[in-house]
Parts: C-alpha cells; structure tokens; sequence
C-alpha cells in the first residue's frame, strides 16, 4: 500500500471520527441543573394559576393585587396628553398628577414612539422581534455547545414564554423594555470584545434611566480607560442632546427633567402601600420596615440609603469584585442596580437575564469538563422566584410579601455573585 493511500485512508479515518464525535456531542443534553430550572420554571408558571384558583374558591381572592389586571399598556398610554405640550415649559408640569418623571433621553423614547401614530403596534413589535431575537441567539449559541436542537429550541422559549417579568413589562407598556434591549445588547457586545460598542450602549441605557451607569464598571479592571470615557460621553451627550431637542431651552428642560425625576421618587419612596409591599423589589423597602421599626422618619431616610449603597458597592467591587470573573460582574452590578432605587417594579427584572445566560453558559462548560462549580446552583436557583409572579410569596394575613420577598433574593444573589467565582478554571482570566 502506497504511502499516499495511508494517508489517505488516515484521513478519511479521522474525518469519520470527526463527524461522528460532532453528532454524538449533536446529542447531547441539557445539564442537570439546567433542566432542573427548567422545570421549576415551569412549576412556578402552573402554581401561579392553581393558587389563584384556590383563593377564588375560598374567597381570598382579595389577598392579592394582581398587576395583571389593569388597562393594558397603562405605562406606555399615560402621557400623550402631556406630550401635546411638548417644547414648552409646560410640558413639565404634566396635566394633573401625570407628569414624565424619565431622564431626558427616555422623555425622548416616548415621543419617538407616539410619533409614529401606532405607538402600541410600535412597542409590540420591537418587543417581538427583540424577544424572538434573544431566543434564536441564544438556541444558536446552545446548539454550538453541542446541546440537541430539540432542547435548545424549547429551553428558551418556554423559559421566556413562562416569564411573568416578561409578561408584565408587556401589559404594562412600559418602556423598560428599550432599556433592556440596551443593556443586553451592551452585554453581548462586551462578551464579544466589542468593548466600545458596549460602552455606548450602556451609556445611552443610563440616559433613559440612571442605574444602568454602574455597568461602565466592566471596564475598570480590564484598564479599558477609552471604553469607559466613551461610556460617560455617550451619556452625557445624549441627555444633553435630549435636553436640546426637548427645550423650549436646555436650563427649561434640565430643571423640569430633575424635579419630575426625583419628585417622583420622592413621593414613592414615603409609600408603604399594598402595592409597594408587592411588587417593588427594591432593598429601600426593607430599609422604610427597619425605619419604621425604629421609628425613624422616612423623610431622612433616602440619603443615608444611598450612601450605604455606594459603600456597599464599593466594598463589593474593589474587595472581591474586580477579580473576580466577568460573569460575576455582570451579576452583581445587575443584581444591584435592579435592586437599589427606591421604586423597581417586576418590570425591571428581565435585565438578569443577560447575567442568567452568562450562568447558564458557565453551567454547560462545567457539565462538558465534569467540574463542579461552588455557588452556581445557588445563583441559578435563586432566580426561580425572581422570574416568577410576587404574588406567589403575599400572604398579607402571615405578613408576607412578594416585593420584600424578591428584595431578600437580590441581596442574596447579589451576595453570590460577590462570593463564589463562577468559571470552570481555578485561575480566572479575561
């Protein structure tokens, strides 16, 4: 046999192997815990109507608030009145207690959208191509890892479809849901090395809503120094561009932009209402309980909050934080900034699924190496409930309440984050 036809024959031999390894790992399945979020998702989504059921039943169905029950886009229909008035001084005095209380670019957001004279046919189809998107991308990345395109069609989508996060920033209208297109896709760019990309996105996230500022610290330990001044010039110019557009003057419209803003969370933030109780996640209200225990004035409270906050952060980050995995980071600066504003309703919480992808990422390459990873499942399980309805956790009669329930969880996953590093390797590099 000629050594041609032995080289041949090799190759060939190893092209079959090849081929065959690809289909056999073609074949793989989810991971255990993978599977097991699954099903608790899937769990909390037939939970939500039997404990209904049985309230209605018992005549306890006043327990609940139910968020679900109100005029449908509610958020995103509030303010065309207000919007009449647009480039004048009084557009900020709103019309009666209907005032836009966004930073200047999400004041734009809204205009843009009733702009086009179908506003909620507008916002449903971004948010169906947005979600069809991040389900088609992540069943891509799923079937790279090897997992059977059954599975990885399924997972996804029926996580998503079971979502009640999901649901109600739907219902509601609200415009969180461009927010979470920025913050994702700031994600997605940043794993993808895209670091300036990123750093615009999540500058322009923080011009629509403050919080999302805190994700420019992604680029403080790699020393992305020009990625994260992008970041800052992407927020500053485009408030200052939105304070332009939406005049009459840039002093007017900065002025007007402030009180609504902090006005709104000021008024909010005194609230210890059902409603808050249920279904603002936000740690300020297990400060407002501890207040009240103390009897301390809720009136001084808002200050002393945000310094506890930074400090905490602080802590967190340059203690642990900066040295840890990039997964981890993404964590904890969402679980925080999902957390700490006084009002942070169950519409702000699809911004953990880009962090829970990241996990679920981490969770398929441990299954692949056979490693186990110290604080995963608990990462993993914990955000069962946070993408579940509070009101599987309000039981006003034993003094239970989704809000503060879901709080305790953030600070939880939070404190994952910052303890465990989720990688596969004992030395952890970016």
């Amino acid at each position: 046999m000629s050594e041609a036809t032995v080289r041949d024959r090799l190759w060939l031999e190893m092209a079959e192997t090849k081929v065959a390894v690809r289909e056999s790992v073609g074949r793989r399945q989810l991971p255990k815990l993978l599977r097991m979020f699954w099903a608790g998702s899937a769990v909390a989504f037939v939970l939500m109507f039997v404990v209904a059921l049985i309230e209605r039943a018992m005549g306890f169905s006043h327990w609940h608030y139910n968020p679900l029950s109100g005029d449908r886009y509610q958020d995103l229909m509030e303010f065309p009145p207000v919007y009449r008035m647009l480039h004048t001084a009084a557009f900020y005095g709103g019309i009666g207690n209907s005032r836009v209380a966004y930073p200047p670019l999400g004041m734009v957001v809204y205009a843009a959208l009733y702009a086009t004279g179908h506003t909620i046919g507008v916002y449903l189809t971004t948010a169906g191509v947005w979600i069809a998107g991040c389900v088609l991308g992540v069943r891509r990345s799923l079937m790279r890892e090897g997992i059977n395109g059954l599975e990885a069609t399924l997972f996804p989508l029926t996580v998503v479809l079971v979502s009640f996060p999901i649901a109600g920033l739907l219902q509601r209208g609200n415009i969180e849901l461009y927010l979470w297109m920025l913050t994702a896709l700031g994600a997605w760019a940043f794993w993808r090395g895209k670091n300036g990309a990123a750093a615009v996105l999540w500058g322009l996230a923080a011009a629509m809503k403050l919080y999302p500022i805190v994700l420019l610290g992604m680029f403080l330990p790699r020393k992305r120094w020009g990625a994260f001044a992008l970041g800052l010039a992407a927020f500053v110019g485009s408030t200052v561009a939105s304070l332009a557009w939406l005049g009459p003057t840039i002093v007017v419209a900065w002025h007007g932009a402030l009180r609504n803003v902090f006005g709104y969370q000021g008024i909010r933030a005194m609230q210890w209402t059902l409603h808050e109780l249920m279904a603002n996640h936000s740690a300020y209200n297990l400060a407002k309980f501890a207040a009240m225990i103390t009897r301390v004035p809720l009136a001084h409270l808002t200050l002393p909050y945000y310094a506890v906050g930074a400090v905490v952060l602080a802590w967190a980050w340059f203690g642990r934080l900066q040295k840890m995995p990039a997964t981890n980071q993404l964590l904890a600066l969402t679980a925080f900034m999902v957390a700490l504003p006084p009002v942070s309703y169950f519409y702000t919480l699809p911004q953990l699924y880009a962090p829970w992808v990241a996990l679920v990422f981490v969770a398929l390459r441990a299954d692949r190496e056979d490693v186990g990873v110290p604080g995963l499942k608990q990462a993993m399980l914990m955000m069962l409930p946070l993408f579940a309805t509070f009101m599987l956790f309000t039981f006003p009669r034993v003094f239970l309440f989704g809000g503060l329930i879901q709080a305790v969880m953030l600070i939880v996953l939070f404190g994952c984050a910052v303890r465990y590093p989720f990688a596969t390797e004992t030395a952890v590099t970016d």
